[in-house]
């Protein structure tokens, strides 16, 4: 891993470990990158909203920061936009770990405890530490639910779930992080004619069902258990279908 600060117009190679203010991470893979856009514009709302000075010099940090990433291989750079004296740009260059398989849910037993979904970034140092509670019980992902018991996400993925043929999350108002692999998914749904539905559920409410939790590392993990609520789930039936289409978004990077 390596790290970049812009700093007078260039990144230049060093370490910083301030509060993030904004972030967002994209998969690479030899050199082509699944809606490069959206990630983009979800950084840039994030920039306005939370560091609107940086804004102009952008540009030069995203063209510079794109040079950095290699054309071979697999990559999972991060921009971010971090608290210092000043806000300022950082860049972190990291190989992408392994893809992994189905994976075992962990319910969070209080209300999702964040208190920052306007952007993604300030929220993340907790959501890395709501995973290792899950990964400490065996588990992989930690499950969020509000004050009703109701689920709003994993701790760094989105959940989604199949009552048949009709693909299902949790609804809007529902507080949730603004997920893109989220947006592909349903996209996807839209162009295939899959009809969609937005909920209130509870975990239990899930048994049964076909769920899939969703992140830009790891695109469509399926789930195999879920702690305290149901040690199986059925294998999938739509992910393959998902996961060609998703592979026609990717493009090469500019």
């Amino acid at each position: 891993m390596q790290s970049y600060i812009f700093q007078e117009g260039s990144l230049l190679p060093e370490e910083s470990y301030e509060s993030v203010l904004v972030a967002d991470s994209f998969l690479v893979e030899d050199g082509k990158v699944r809606s490069l856009a959206l990630h983009l514009d979800r950084f840039k709302r994030g920039l306005e909203l939370k560091a609107p000075e940086l804004s102009s010099s952008f540009d030069d940090f995203l063209n510079q920061a794109l040079t950095l990433i290699p054309r071979t291989g697999r990559y999972f750079p991060r921009f971010e936009v971090q608290d210092t004296a000043t806000p300022v740009f950082v860049f972190i260059l990291r190989e992408a770990p392994e893809q992994l398989g189905p994976a075992t849910l962990w319910t969070y037993p209080y209300p999702d405890p964040r208190k920052d979904l306007s952007t993604k970034g300030p929220e993340l140092s907790l959501g890395v530490e709501l995973r290792s509670l899950a990964q400490a019980k065996g588990a992989d992902e930690t499950i969020l639910l509000n004050e009703h018991g109701e689920i709003s996400e994993g701790a760094l993925s989105s959940l989604v779930w199949w009552r048949g043929d009709v693909l299902c999350a949790p609804g809007n108002e529902i507080p949730w992080l603004e997920s893109v692999t989220r947006q592909e998914i349903f996209q996807i749904a839209e162009t295939m004619g899959i009809k969609t539905r937005f909920e209130h559920a509870i975990p239990e409410e899930l048994v049964g069902l076909e769920l899939w939790i969703l992140s830009s590392l790891q695109g469509i993990r399926t789930v195999k258990s879920w702690i305290g609520v149901s040690k199986s789930f059925p294998q999938s039936q739509h992910v393959s279908a998902f996961e060609k289409r998703m592979k026609l978004l990717a493009s090469a990077l500019p």
